[in-house]
């Protein structure tokens, strides 16, 4: 089964919007404000992760390697260019770069060693302050405490153990950050405080894989919460920078978007969701969010930055090269060796990243979700 190029579109508007967020050089006001709330692209990516992990986990349930394969899989998909940026940002710019490689052990990027073993959300002062390419890891370190913990629940629960776990998690998440904001946590990197986003996208996965299922009664309310929480979410960031408050509203606003997008019958929503360059960006949207520190350092040193209107489409263009040589010389060739690590459905059906079955459901209930 090919992938679902929704999902694929969805992933790419999503690191547009983070893209867009970080360059930080709008030519507009209005551009500026959409700008500015960027950062909730991430909240999108943590659903979609908590949508096609758990479909995944679900679908190789009861198959042999259960544990094996799914971390093997991971592994293949995230380390290749993450080590390759570690090497990079710890080796290659103290060797080459000595009068700039200071900046990388700074008291802002340490403790150094947390990177590799994926704790500097906790560990490092202010994760999304590290210097460079490391500033936009911290949303890794969360990904991959999750597939640490949550491939041990799906494969011990049932089903409604689960639903009902998700739904605790959902709920609890907003109460939890109210009590660390309080104390003065970071709760914007914090992991413990960005699992309603996951689970609400890995509630949806459950949601879709019950015997109940039919996505024309979800429809409407899907566009009801979709069309609620976003202008929530953006009201209460715009108003008082509340994100304990805004966390709670994108993750509603970014299931109810997946959602949509998967089952949508709006043949205007499904032709967006279709196109070539979004289909495009998202498929290699991992190598544009790990790598688009370099073109924007990059025009800041060669200050470019003092001109907004150049500087975005230069820094964009820039980053969207460096993720396609990335993706075609470094992520694909270790793809590749993803078929050794092939689980199987109780069908007997091979169950991939971002595929799974909800490409199968789509079709089975009439909604035409196309390949990309």
């Amino acid at each position: 089964m090919k992938k679902i190029a929704q999902l694929d579109s969805v992933r790419g508007l999503a690191v547009l919007w983070v893209l867009l967020h970080n360059t930080n050089q709008s030519p507009t006001r209005y551009l500026h404000w959409i700008s500015d709330k960027g950062w909730m692209g991430v909240d999108l990516f943590f659903v979609l992760s908590g949508f096609l992990i758990t479909g995944i986990l679900l679908d190789a349930k009861k198959s042999e390697g259960y544990f094996k394969n799914f971390y093997a899989r991971r592994c293949l998909r995230i380390w290749p260019l993450y080590n390759a940026l570690l090497l990079f940002m710890f080796v290659v710019v103290p060797v080459l770069r000595p009068s700039e490689g200071h900046a990388v052990f700074e008291p802002r990027s340490s403790p150094w060693w947390a990177f590799p073993i994926f704790l500097q959300n906790f560990l490092v002062p202010i994760p999304t302050a590290a210097t460079g390419l490391l500033g936009v890891t911290w949303s890794l370190a969360v990904e991959e405490q999750f597939y640490l913990v949550w491939p041990l629940v799906v494969r011990f629960c049932t089903a409604p153990q689960l639903r009902k776990i998700a739904i605790a998690v959902i709920c609890a998440s907003p109460v939890l950050r109210f009590y660390l904001s309080l104390h003065h946590v970071n709760i914007y990197s914090n992991t413990f405080c960005r699992l309603d986003g996951l689970m609400a996208g890995g509630l949806l996965a459950l949601v879709i894989r019950s015997v109940s299922f039919f996505p024309t009664k979800f429809l409407t309310r899907a566009w009801i919460i979709l069309l609620v929480s976003a202008p929530i979410a953006l009201a209460i960031d715009t108003a008082f920078h509340a994100q304990r408050s805004v966390f709670t509203f994108t993750a509603l606003a970014s299931v109810s978007f997946v959602y949509l997008a998967l089952f949508s019958t709006q043949k205007w929503l499904q032709s967006v969701l279709t196109t070539r360059f979004l289909v495009y960006t998202g498929t290699i949207s991992y190598g544009i969010y790990l790598l688009e520190k370099i073109p924007l350092d990059a025009a800041r040193s060669f200050h470019l930055d003092k001109y907004g209107i150049l500087a975005l489409p230069v820094t964009a263009a820039v980053t969207f090269l460096m993720a396609t040589i990335s993706w075609n010389v470094l992520e694909k060739p270790f793809l590749k060796l993803k078929r050794l690590f092939e689980s199987r459905s109780p069908r007997g059906t091979p169950v991939r990243d971002g595929v799974s079955n909800s490409g199968e459901l789509a079709k089975r209930h009439c909604v035409d979700v196309r390949s990309a």
